[in-house]
């Protein structure tokens, strides 16, 4: 694990041989106050300049060129992309991306909300799982998409979001959690109505109501309003950058 906190991005430990999963940090980039300095996020009310410098230095030092994005909107579709419409789906209202093809790396922009890549033997695909997302089904989509082109999904990571320290959630939220995905066993009950919930638990039994064993699945220790080096929208009232994690099947 990198424990460097002057590195611009960290990566997955356990991803399968083939699969690349990085996730920026907030250092390295052109953004001011308060969105400095690495922001990622282009709907973010920063500089458009700043942000696109931003990504040519981000994909120059960690060798992930051609990130597709989205204009994420906390929904559960999953776009389906290839080499030929990249450009289409560039910025598209959606929050997840699914892919079969190699060397092109599927981007989710978070500052709390959790990044969920998942790689089977063929397809990779990348989902911004906010409690909306997780709970609308945005992973079951993914898998499906994996059923489609007769795949099976191996390995998910759950990457850096807000931790069950951070996230405090009312009881009116906590009545609309999927009970398909046990969120029982993701809560504290602080009484009075006030609960922690715990993201990286609701999303791990997300993916496991779909059939990955708790084995293939790799839960960064990173919190991104507790650790070093990451943004949080919660932490930072809102205004603040963003992260990108991205996930690629490459061929050297």
């Amino acid at each position: 694990m990198d424990t460097d906190n002057n590195k611009s991005f960290i990566t997955a430990e356990k991803a399968p041989k083939g699969i690349e999963i990085k996730t920026s940090k907030r250092f390295g980039g052109f953004s001011q106050k308060p969105y400095d300095s690495l922001n990622m996020g282009y709907f973010t009310g920063d500089e458009i300049t700043n942000v696109v410098k931003n990504y040519y230095y981000y994909q120059n030092i960690s060798n992930t060129y051609n990130i597709v994005t989205l204009n994420q909107v906390h929904g559960n579709q999953v776009l389906e992309v290839n080499h030929n419409n990249a450009a289409e789906i560039l910025f598209s209202k959606a929050d997840g991306l699914f892919t079969s093809e190699y060397n092109l790396p599927l981007g989710v922009i978070t500052a709390d909300c959790l990044p969920v890549m998942i790689a089977g033997k063929k397809c990779i695909s990348s989902l911004h799982c906010g409690w909306r997302s997780l709970n609308t089904g945005i992973i079951d989509n993914s898998f499906k998409l994996f059923e489609k082109y007769q795949d099976t999904p191996v390995y998910a990571y759950i990457g850096a979001g807000i931790c069950e320290k951070c996230y405090e959630v009312r009881d009116d939220l906590v009545e609309q959690l999927n009970p398909l995905y046990k969120p029982n066993e993701a809560l504290i009950n602080k009484g009075q109505g006030q609960y922690l919930l715990n993201m990286k638990k609701l999303a791990t039994n997300a993916l496991i109501y779909n059939g990955l064993n708790i084995d293939n699945i790799e839960i960064t220790d990173y919190s991104s309003c507790c650790s070093e080096g990451f943004y949080s929208y919660r932490k930072e009232n809102g205004k603040t950058g963003r992260m990108v994690t991205t996930i690629q099947r490459v061929v050297k």
